[in-house]
């Protein structure tokens, strides 16, 4: 049988699974944590029968290097597999001791599907905007419009990569806006945000190319609490004639 872990000194009471392992990695000693989270190990238990196939060849790479090096620490996020096949995300630190190594892991599995999620909802958020014919924006409220986010659709309405107007200082949108129209745009956006009220403004703009478009803009402002204004956000749409 295997020892159990609580023999260090109540090691049962820590939220996060304590394990010591042999430098093979066998595990020699555990926590209730770490059963609660993967099981009960069998005798003669590897650690590496619990981590997911793609990962193994990094936790052997953290072994080799923690016995030429003992006295760093290897923290990782690793993916590891229950008996009963549930996939798992644990944050796991590695350190090597006298009698082998000690390793503590905690489970953020729940924090990693919420991620997960949220990355797969911008990804289809993003793929949205970016399938839109117009120009979809953030960004902030002064001469220049720096822009913060620029939609794919900027390619098509101007000429230029959404890239080059994203936090860019010396070519901003505002050096697109024709110089008859500019002061026009900026007394209008100010004040609609000075009424908490959308803007919508039709205007022209230089290209790439040299083509003049005429365009049609509708946005609104972000606001902090105090109703300050933080920045405006919108689309931008090639107008016809």
């Amino acid at each position: 049988m295997m020892e159990r872990v609580d023999r260090w000194g109540g090691m049962d009471c820590f939220a996060a699974a304590l394990l010591q392992l042999r430098d093979n990695g066998h595990i020699v000693h555990f926590n209730l944590a770490w059963v609660e989270l993967m099981d009960m190990p069998s005798a003669q238990c590897n650690l590496m029968d619990y981590v997911h196939h793609e990962d193994r060849s990094l936790w052997r790479q953290a072994l080799l290097e923690l016995q030429r090096r003992p006295d760093t620490t290897f923290s990782q996020r690793l993916r590891f597999v229950h008996p009963s096949g549930e996939l798992r995300w644990l944050d796991v630190s590695l350190k090597r001791g006298e009698e082998g190594f000690y390793l503590v892991a905690v489970d953020v599995t729940a924090h990693k599907r919420r991620e997960i999620a949220l990355q797969a909802s911008q990804r289809s958020s993003e793929s949205l905007l970016d399938s839109m014919p117009g120009l979809i924006y953030r960004g902030r409220n002064n001469r220049d419009w720096t822009m913060e986010f620029v939609s794919a659709g900027c390619l098509r309405l101007t000429g230029y990569p959404p890239e080059r107007l994203v936090d860019n200082h010396e070519f901003t949108y505002n050096s697109l806006i024709l110089e008859v129209d500019a002061d026009y745009v900026w007394r209008e956006v100010q004040y609609a945000l000075s009424r908490h009220e959308p803007f919508e403004l039709s205007y022209r703009i230089r290209c790439a190319d040299g083509v003049i478009k005429k365009v049609w803009e509708k946005g609104v402002g972000i606001y902090a609490d105090t109703r300050e204004v933080l920045g405006i956000e919108g689309a931008i749409f090639e107008r016809g004639n």
